[in-house]
């Protein structure tokens, strides 16, 4: 079976706006689509992406990102019961963002590795397997 990979906001924010680590989440996408690995995202993900370039850049924008994202060799996931009581678990124990307990708990359903560039994740070691991109440039 091919491997499973979970990308965070982060990460496909990372892709969308050509920063640091976008070179490896193409990478993945190209993987994808030639069979090799099987890409995940969370709904949560999408909503984070559509509030955040709606934010920065307007609906327009916002629009054309998920129309991308929504194009890409992804499967994304909607939530469950299970996976709000494992999301709470989560961002009980962690400092999460609520976004962010979803994800997490989605790589741990389909025992994926989490592709983002957040520090805060390296609490979860352990949790869920990860991999962290490289941090935009000028970030601590």
């Amino acid at each position: 079976m091919a491997d499973a990979l979970v990308l965070d906001t982060s990460a496909c924010l990372a892709l969308l706006e050509d920063e640091a680590g976008a070179d490896i989440v193409e990478a993945h996408l190209l993987e994808a689509r030639a069979g090799r690995i099987a890409l995940h995202g969370s709904f949560a993900t999408l909503t984070e992406v559509e509030y955040i370039t709606t934010q920065e850049r307007g609906a327009g924008d916002a629009a054309e990102a998920l129309g991308k994202m929504k194009a890409w060799p992804v499967q994304w996931h909607h939530s469950d019961d299970a996976m709000c009581s494992t999301a709470a678990k989560f961002k009980a124990a962690h400092k999460l963002s609520f976004a962010d307990s979803f994800v997490v708990a989605l790589a741990q359903r389909l025992d994926a590795t989490l592709i983002h560039k957040d520090p805060e994740m390296a609490a979860l070691e352990g949790a869920v397997k990860q991999r962290m991109l490289p941090p935009k440039s000028g970030a601590p």
